[in-house]
């Protein structure tokens, strides 16, 4: 009996890792969705790091001299009756939506990736082998079938079904639990025509992820971890490439050393990627997630989703919870400061137009 469950174990195994689809789709997939994580994480955090620190602004403007000082911090015990959506069950239900990409967006990835992955590497046998340069080419045609091709077609390529709910936000929150503690009815209400701070949040989350700098973004954060997985990890475990350092000493003679990499058999690139898919999604000393956060323009795209769409923030349209800092009713025209709010993310918005200064000052810092 053991030694059948043995031979089993073994043929499972096994089988694993001839499945040249399986073992593929499932290290990009997770290649994708930490990506994904990643910039969903940053652009919910500081929206909220921005309304909080609105809401701060305000109390000091409208309460005087009793408060001398901006907080940055979330006080949301001490005023449930913040406009500004800073209030602690808000903020909750609004981190709350990464439950879609974590529990459904990243199967859809997944199906994604698999019919690129069967395309391109399904011609494939476990006997074949293949070169480093082979394997680099192949992952690189799938990643256009996923992403596009070209510019063009990143620009075009939509990620917001994977990352938010298209209909079913109660679902969500009715799953990840949040309806538990909400009102006494124990029902919650975001729909488009109820314009709360909630649904503020989420319509503002989904321009930004529809947005051209969010695609390149990406487009960065995966090149990041693909290099992660091909150029480091297969290329040193399977093909024995040397580690090269990202910071040469200038003070020593540098040695080019001439490495003859030879092609492997497919099964043992397979393992290696079936090691690494455990890597990717482990939480604690992910090297993809640290080779992603050193990407310049992910603190820039930060930085600018924290920084614009204040008028927004100040004067919500059709939203009568907001404060208004006049006494006479808003014009929505009157919101427009020679910029587009974000909430139309056109070519001329408030937050492609910062991004373009955040990017065109790195460049100058790059060639200075």
């Amino acid at each position: 009996m053991i030694s059948r469950l043995a031979v089993s174990y073994v043929q499972q195994a096994f089988s694993s890792l001839t499945n040249t689809s399986t073992a593929i789709t499932r290290a990009f997939t997770l290649i994708y969705t930490l990506a994904l994580l990643t910039l969903l994480t940053r652009i919910q955090l500081n929206l909220l790091g921005r309304r909080s620190y609105l809401s701060s602004v305000v109390s000091l403007a409208t309460g005087g001299m009793e408060q001398s000082t901006i907080s940055l911090e979330n006080h949301d015990d001490d005023n449930p009756d913040q406009a500004y959506g800073n209030d602690f069950e808000t903020n909750r239900r609004y981190l709350t939506f990464s439950w879609w990409l974590l529990h459904r967006g990243w199967r859809e990835v997944m199906l994604k990736v698999e019919v690129a992955v069967k395309e391109v590497f399904g011609g494939l046998s476990p006997r074949d082998d293949i070169s480093m340069q082979r394997f680099s080419e192949l992952t690189l045609e799938v990643r256009k079938k996923v992403e596009g091709a070209t510019e063009a077609e990143r620009q075009a390529s939509t990620w917001l079904q994977y990352l938010l709910p298209p209909k079913e936000e109660e679902f969500v929150l009715k799953e990840s639990g949040m309806t538990k503690e909400s009102s006494p009815s124990g029902s919650v209400s975001i729909s488009s025509s109820d314009i709360t701070p909630l649904r503020r949040l989420l319509d503002e989350t989904s321009d930004l992820i529809d947005s051209p700098p969010f695609s390149h973004v990406l487009t960065l954060l995966l090149d990041a971890g693909y290099s992660t997985l091909v150029d480091q990890k297969i290329a040193q475990q399977a093909y024995k490439v040397p580690p090269t350092s990202d910071i040469p000493d200038l003070n020593t003679l540098r040695v080019t050393e001439v490495v003859d990499v030879k092609p492997v058999k497919l099964p043992i690139v397979l393992a290696i990627l079936t090691r690494q898919a455990h890597s990717i999604g482990n939480g604690e000393s992910n090297e993809y997630l640290q080779s992603m956060e050193q990407v310049r323009d992910l603190e820039a795209f930060a930085a600018v989703v924290y920084s614009s769409n204040w008028e927004n923030e100040i004067h919500p349209v059709n939203d009568d919870s907001g404060i208004a800092m006049k006494d006479n009713p808003i014009d929505p025209a009157e919101l427009v400061t020679g910029q587009e709010s974000v909430v139309d993310v056109g070519s001329a918005s408030t937050f492609e137009s910062a991004w373009g200064k955040a990017v065109d000052s790195a460049e100058k810092e790059t060639l200075a």
